[in-house]
């Protein structure tokens, strides 16, 4: 017959190893720590992006084609729905149609890879003594070099549109910057309690899809300042959801213009994605290394 108190002590010293393999961290110390740990283990990183990429495209008859086809198709798709359909008169509206999709396509991937990346991890964490930030960072870069050769789709709209490359494309990388951070500092608050509570996951991919349609997808910040007007309530509680100024950024800088926000609204964009990459990284170093023995 079994004992039972074997089997805790089992246990128990199960947890304490996966917590010697993956030590604690001062949690104060969690936004420093985490681009330390990546920096150290930047060969390792790379390869889970390379192998992660691999997975995901080595079964593909194209390959890595279908990072530049599958925007590709849709950019035709918005283009013979709107102008040759519709008969929209916005030469530029499938373009930044489709520039919306790649930005909140690349924020919501990060988000939910990140809220699972310990639970869909937890063979190769159980066996390694790896930073656990190095799960959700390889999630992330893979996710955003898809999204950046994805941007390139738009090439043959700007050719089309006589839009010149200007100097306002210093707002792309700064905008999918601003949607990376703001997606891993919020996945990263729940991707510990998601290791309890797996369900996290699907509320968060049931709030990735709901969001599409609050967000400046197939819609613009223009197009809602005409319709409610500047001074509408509205506005206000639209700008509280933190993808608007970088869509718009992504948008103007191939336009080749400047975004006409009030000075408000971009302070409060460009301190969201700091703070929660801040809170995030301390509630994840201080949680994640306790219930990593519950994996």
């Amino acid at each position: 017959m079994r004992d039972s108190g074997g089997v805790d002590d089992i246990d128990t010293k199960r947890g304490r190893n996966l917590q010697t393999l993956h030590p604690s961290i001062y949690p104060l110390y969690a936004p420093l720590s985490i681009f330390v740990n990546l920096k150290t283990h930047w060969y390792l990183l790379s390869n889970m992006v390379k192998r992660n990429l691999n997975q995901r495209y080595n079964k593909a008859l194209l390959g890595y084609v279908w990072t530049l086809l599958e925007p590709a198709l849709l950019a035709g798709v918005y283009y013979i729905l709107f102008i040759i359909i519709a008969d929209y008169k916005d030469q530029n509206y499938p373009m930044l149609i489709l520039l919306g999709v790649i930005g909140w396509s690349l924020f919501a991937k990060v988000l939910n890879g990140t809220v699972a990346s310990l639970y869909n991890n937890s063979g190769m964490i159980k066996q390694s003594g790896f930073p656990l930030e190095i799960y959700p960072a390889a999630d992330c870069l893979t996710n955003l070099a898809i999204s950046t050769i994805s941007i390139f789709t738009v090439i043959p709209f700007m050719i089309q549109l006589n839009i010149h490359p200007s100097s306002t494309l210093w707002m792309l990388p700064v905008a999918l910057l601003m949607l990376v951070l703001t997606a891993v500092g919020i996945g990263l608050m729940f991707s510990s309690m998601n290791i309890i509570f797996p369900d996290i996951t699907h509320a968060f991919r049931f709030i990735t899809r709901a969001g599409f349609f609050v967000s400046p997808i197939m819609w613009t910040y223009e197009i809602l300042i005409s319709r409610v007007g500047e001074n509408s309530p509205y506005i206000d509680i639209v700008m509280l959801n933190p993808v608007v100024v970088p869509l718009t950024m992504m948008r103007h800088s191939i336009q080749g213009t400047m975004p006409d926000i009030d000075f408000g609204y971009v302070v409060y964009a460009a301190l969201f994605p700091i703070v929660c990459y801040i809170v995030g990284s301390i509630i994840f170093v201080k949680s994640s290394r306790q219930v990593v023995k519950r994996l």
